[in-house]
């Protein structure tokens, strides 16, 4: 079986990196360790290279479409169809997508498509029967299902998850710190300001809130910064893999605090389709706790591996945050256990064995 995944984002320095583009990546690397699997995307140069077992292409674009870098204009990339057996479309509105649906139809091949919210403004599946091609329509939440479109809702799959248990684990050797952890991209949508707050109603000195991401909104970074003066609160930019994972394993607690509206009066839809660092954390061991935006609250098993709260609140978070800081250290062993057993069904070995799955019943 040969599997090509074809994700419409436009990968260069500038690039948000979220669970649009690393859904799509790591669902292919893992894929890659079992079947032939390609994954092919965009930049501003041609590069073929591999990753492991998997074989990555890049295709050069030269005009997106209004400017939007997940609707990118290009044709080159479909001759990576015609040696397919499998092709699978991320992002559903999308010019790329509706273009390698119909080619990949028209060659015989399955093609499926898992959506991430947004899109394109301009594309063909308002006028032509792309989504009849589609074999199934996968998505990786409940939340998720809803905004798929209608007619494609008959051939809706689920298959939560996506976790990497090989990297994230425990590490009995070392103690937890008394560190409260936020993992994730500065954006507005992702309400820290909320957590600050949150951080400050718990008036706890020998806690720190430790926020480790990049700046995307340098707006929303004075601002948080400016909010978190005189607070125990250190910002980290710089993290990689290795100090990432000892994050995870010595906070007490990782915390996810996005929003629907942000604190500047914008709406987002989408704000989580998941929450990778939701898994992360208790993949490793660290008890989460969340708000009821989008679809984080189906990756808590709410008051036995963190807690799911009321969003745009800090008293929310702060009242979860105290019943967490206040465990017996047995109690909080307890669910430690619990964030492990809650995780192991959601391995990205579990995940691209249902894709397979479903691939083949396809025929």
């Amino acid at each position: 079986m040969k599997v090509i995944h074809i994700t419409p984002t436009y990968f260069d320095e500038s690039s948000i990196i979220g669970g649009g583009e690393r859904y799509p990546t790591e669902l292919a690397s893992w894929m890659a360790k079992v079947v032939d699997t390609t994954l092919v995307s965009f930049s501003s140069v041609r590069i073929n290279y591999s990753q492991g077992n998997l074989k990555i292409k890049t295709y050069p674009v030269k005009h997106l479409i209004h400017d939007n870098k997940i609707n990118p204009l290009s044709f080159q990339y479909l001759r990576s169809i015609v040696s397919a057996d499998i092709v699978h479309i991320h992002h559903i509105h999308t010019l790329v997508s509706d273009l390698g649906c119909l080619i990949a139809g028209l060659l015989g091949k399955r093609v499926f498509v898992t959506d991430y919210g947004g899109g394109g403004s301009f594309v063909l599946n308002q006028k032509l029967p792309v989504f009849r091609v589609y074999k199934n329509a996968i998505a990786y939440s409940r939340y998720g299902l809803d905004f798929i479109p209608v007619e494609l809702q008959k051939k809706a799959v689920l298959i939560k998850g996506g976790i990497d248990t090989d990297k994230f684990w425990p590490d009995a050797s070392l103690k937890k710190e008394n560190n409260i952890l936020y993992v994730g991209r500065i954006l507005p949508h992702k309400g820290i300001n909320y957590l600050i707050d949150a951080f400050r109603l718990l008036n706890r000195s020998d806690y720190k809130l430790k926020i480790i991401g990049r700046v995307y909104s340098e707006k929303f970074y004075q601002d948080l910064k400016q909010q978190a003066d005189g607070l125990n609160i250190e910002f980290v930019h710089d993290a990689n893999d290795q100090r990432l994972l000892h994050e995870y394993r010595t906070a007490m607690v990782t915390v996810l605090s996005s929003v629907h509206t942000t604190c500047y009066g914008d709406y987002t839809p989408v704000p989580e389709l998941m929450g990778f660092t939701l898994l992360e954390s208790q993949a490793c061991g660290t008890p989460v706790i969340c708000t009821d935006a989008g679809a984080m609250h189906e990756f808590v098993d709410n008051g036995k591996t963190g807690f799911v709260v009321q969003q745009n609140s800090g008293e929310a978070i702060a009242a979860a945050l105290r019943q967490i800081v206040n465990l017996s250290p047995l109690e909080y062993i307890e669910y430690q256990m619990r964030c492990r057993e809650w995780i192991n069904p959601l391995s990205w070995l579990t995940v691209v064995q249902r894709h397979l799955d479903i691939y083949k019943e396809a025929n």
